[in-house]
């Protein structure tokens, strides 16, 4: 008798890539739903260990019907690769995408569901070990809104043979990440090294191998079963130990500091208008969800997925960002680092 896979979606993207390789490794029969036109080298050495690709897209008619087809388990780790954008992209692309996969997986007899949520999902304010249960703030933007809106629907699908979990990542990072800390690193080697405010405020991190084990962790736990819960690195850090210890690693002397009135004018009167006439890709990282989310603490504790899961991560900030800027160097020289390639599918958990 076969063994039934998982399927991961978004696998071509940086987190369900390492998602997808992650739940190989641990012995499991992966089919990693990609969306690109060929799917990126790491894929294909998946298959060659025994992964089932396919190739789709959650907003076409049926395609969730064929890529659950005969799986015992759904991680859906797909979305947009921006934060800030129309309405339309995120409601087609987060929620209805999300409704329509998990229903295709419970008509198909999948056994349980694992969504990749968000902890921006709290909104932006002073998040000082906070948990599932809150504080929440109001939510500045249509991605928080519809990653909200999704979570509640998904947890509301749980049930006796069809069990829903979401968790919510901290900011992911790690080797491959190309649409968001190559990109940081990317600036400050060409010389934007500067901090919004004192960059002081605390923030949350979590190494994407880490990430990867939760959800490992989480196909597993009969515990978790309809529950919400909070994944990062579990320690505090602030933006500028970690800008400051990415600059040094790449040889670069920081430091401007922008003042966040500044910063919020220039985003709202300059950057959103320019933007919005010429769409460059630099446009998505300078917005007022950016501005905000490194202005107020951001940290989560991480006690309900110790408890849950037996969630323990094994990757320490320093050790991860210095892994981070060894990759980027060597895609750097590869010709393929931030800047010089296209976003990907990044993942929905990612805020």
């Amino acid at each position: 008798m076969s063994v039934r896979p998982v399927l991961v979606t978004g696998a071509s993207g940086f987190v369900g890539g390492w998602v997808a390789a992650k739940l190989a490794e641990r012995g499991m029969a992966v089919r990693a739903l990609y969306r690109r036109a060929r799917p990126p080298q790491a894929l294909l050495r998946l298959q060659e260990g025994g992964a089932e690709l396919l190739r789709g897209d959650l907003a076409e008619a049926d395609a969730a019907a064929r890529a659950v087809e005969n799986v015992e388990a759904v991680v859906h780790a797909a979305g947009p690769s921006q934060y800030w954008g129309p309405e339309g992209l995120f409601r087609r692309d987060v929620y209805e995408a999300t409704l329509g996969l998990l229903e295709a997986s419970r008509a198909a007899g999948c056994r349980s569901f694992v969504y990749l949520g968000s902890l921006s999902v709290h909104g932006l304010g002073p998040h000082r070990g906070s948990t599932e249960e809150g504080p929440y703030y109001p939510l500045i933007t249509h991605y928080q809104r519809y990653k909200r809106q999704t979570e509640q629907a998904v947890i509301a699908a749980n049930a006796e043979g069809f069990t829903t979990v979401v968790l919510r990542p901290a900011d992911v990072y790690g080797p491959g990440d190309i649409t968001t800390f190559y990109r940081l690193l990317h600036y400050q080697k060409k010389g934007v090294r500067g901090v919004v405010g004192s960059g002081r405020f605390l923030t949350s991190l979590v190494y994407v191998e880490d990430l990867a084990e939760a959800v490992a962790l989480a196909l597993a736990s009969e515990e978790a079963a309809g529950e919400i819960i909070n994944i990062t690195g579990g320690e505090p850090v602030t933006w500028r130990e970690v800008l400051e210890l990415s600059a040094s690693l790449l040889g670069v002397r920081p430091w401007l500091t922008l003042p966040v009135p500044v910063a919020r004018f220039a985003v709202e009167a300059i950057l959103r208008p320019l933007f919005s006439l010429v769409p460059l890709a630099v446009g998505q990282y300078l917005t007022r969800y950016a501005i905000e989310h490194v202005s107020h603490d951001y940290h989560f504790t991480i006690d309900k997925a110790r408890r849950l899961l037996g969630f323990e991560p094994k990757v320490g900030w320093r050790e991860g960002v210095g892994r981070t800027v060894e990759a980027y160097r060597e895609s750097e020289r590869a010709g393929v680092a931030a800047g010089r390639t296209g976003p990907g599918e990044r993942g929905a958990g990612d805020p």
